[in-house]
């Protein structure tokens, strides 16, 4: 893969922003979350115990409502057993007694919101406060299926090699060579200017969607592709795909929360347990529920 990171789009290209009205109503409500926000006691987060084979780096989390913390929660299971991951875990959460027994593992408290817009912005937001150099964020639907210290080595070596702070993985939604959102990697302090900006168009609420944002503010360097096959999309394993058609799968699996509303749960259970070999499997399918 070229280590000339991105085809830079015409924004005309893009979807049709919202409009004005629907970008100020989110305005509002992204206004009072964070109002709420800061009225949260925040502490410094502790730095936890560093994994020896992943060394300064940390994984981060966002899992908002009761339904997300459970999927978050099997997350943290796969990335400890098949992903061999000892070091530290930080979720942006507004349910932190969910994690109170899990070992390194640290919960953020933010308030609740239904605005999946708003939950999306938490993203940015989590690498302002994490004390790592490298940090990765990984979807709470994300399974993990093979040991991640090669996966950290060789994302350290991608990025010693580009001009970009930041890692994604490709997407081809909302337009070919578009950025996949579920799985970033970062040299933290160095990405925190392009993560600004990212934060500042999710707060405009001129798009739904956190990849059509964050294809909104790309250059041609930042971010940069990962240059292996390390991500997937389930329903490509399950279809039977060209890109699924492996021995094994790739090291995260994205089950997408499509396929947690639409799939019959106990076919997709069936299919954590005994082909991607998940432990925990979670209890909570279905569609999102408000207030949770």
């Amino acid at each position: 893969m070229s280590d000339q990171a991105n085809i830079v789009v015409d924004p005309a290209e893009l979807p049709t922003p919202r409009s004005f009205g629907k970008r100020l109503r989110h305005y509002r409500r992204d206004w009072s979350w964070r109002l709420r926000l800061r009225r949260l006691p925040r502490d410094p987060v502790p730095e936890g115990r560093a994994d020896p084979q992943c060394p300064d780096f940390a994984v981060g989390a966002i899992a908002i409502s009761r339904k997300y913390c459970d999927w978050c929660l099997s997350m943290i299971d796969t990335l400890r057993r098949a992903g061999e991951y000892s070091g530290p875990v930080y979720v942006v959460t507004n349910r932190p007694e969910m994690f109170a027994e899990a070992d390194n593992v640290f919960p953020i408290t933010v308030p609740y919101s239904r605005v999946r817009l708003i939950s999306k912005s938490c993203k940015p937001m989590l690498f302002e406060w994490l004390p790592y150099r490298y940090v990765a964020y990984i979807d709470a639907d994300v399974i993990v299926t093979a040991p991640i210290a090669a996966w950290y080595r060789r994302a350290r070596e991608r990025l010693a090699r580009v001009a970009a702070p930041l890692l994604t993985y490709r997407a081809g939604n909302p337009l070919p060579d578009s950025f996949h959102g579920g799985l970033l990697f970062a040299e933290r302090e160095a990405a925190l200017p392009f993560l600004r900006r990212w934060l500042g168009m999710l707060r405009s609420g001129r798009y739904l969607s956190d990849q059509v944002a964050l294809k909104r503010i790309a250059t041609a360097d930042a971010p940069a592709y990962y240059d292996d096959e390390g991500f997937i999309y389930l329903y490509k394993l399950v279809e039977g795909s060209p890109e699924g058609a492996r021995t094994e799968p790739p090291t995260f699996v994205h089950v997408t929360d499509r396929m947690i509303q639409d799939h019959p749960p106990e076919e997709l259970k069936a299919y954590l347990s005994d082909r991607l070999g998940v432990a925990r499997l979670p209890e909570h399918f279905g569609p999102y529920q408000q207030g949770s």
